[in-house]
């Protein structure tokens, strides 16, 4: 029998143990009990910080939580393949971001279409085995050391629909049915970040649309 959650899961737990004492002085949760505690789920976030985002739902969320995560920002072949070796283990899948693909060294622009496949192909896997996935539709956060897309704390961009595919591949096999949840985050800002996270109540085939202003809302 594979083991789960995966061993790899270890070091993304320490770090968002690492990074919420050393960053944080407080962090609140709003309607944990809104994430299922079993069957596939899809966790649709806004995106603020970088790191502490998903530090709070890997440390808070009862279950264990696959983060999709975005790595065009890794600077040269050294740092992609740690990074990746990392993600594999952890079962998260890898997505590169259109927007800044090759700005940095490590990754080309014609990789774009082959690694979209595979984690279209890893997020459906992890959802039919009934597991938590965690998306951040906007693709970058306010506070981001690598690409800076917004103009400040308020801000946020469009969500992009590339997660609606992965719960639609994921439901053609007629006995999966994704619950999508919204999750807001508030932040605010002191000698260490204060944040309050607010989980919406689980939605079935809303719209991009809806789920983005569910997330907005949450996040006031």
């Amino acid at each position: 029998m594979t083991h789960y959650p995966p061993l790899g899961m270890f070091g993304p737990a320490a770090i968002a143990w690492w990074g919420l004492r050393t960053q944080t002085s407080s962090v609140r949760i709003e309607g944990l009990a809104n994430v299922p505690a079993s069957g596939p789920v899809m966790l649709v976030a806004r995106h603020f910080h970088h790191l502490l985002d998903g530090s709070v739902l890997v440390r808070n969320v009862p279950r264990p939580v696959h983060i999709v995560v975005g790595l065009d920002w890794t600077s040269d072949a050294k740092q992609r393949r740690w990074m990746e070796r990392a993600c594999r283990a952890a079962q998260y899948p890898i997505v590169l971001r259109p927007a800044t693909l090759g700005e940095r060294g490590g990754y080309a622009r014609e990789e774009l279409v082959r690694y979209t496949r595979t984690a279209l192909q890893d997020a459906c896997a992890l959802l039919r085995a009934g597991r938590v996935v965690l998306v951040f539709p906007e693709g970058y956060p306010n506070i981001d050391p690598a690409f800076a897309q917004k103009a400040n704390d308020d801000a946020f961009l469009p969500f992009a629909p590339g997660y609606l595919r992965m719960i639609g591949m994921a439901e053609r096999d007629a006995t999966t049915r994704v619950a999508v949840v919204p999750v807001g985050f508030h932040y605010t800002r002191g000698p260490r970040w204060s944040i309050v996270a607010r989980i919406g109540t689980p939605r079935y085939d809303a719209t991009n649309e809806e789920l983005e202003a569910a997330v907005r809302d949450l996040s006031i």
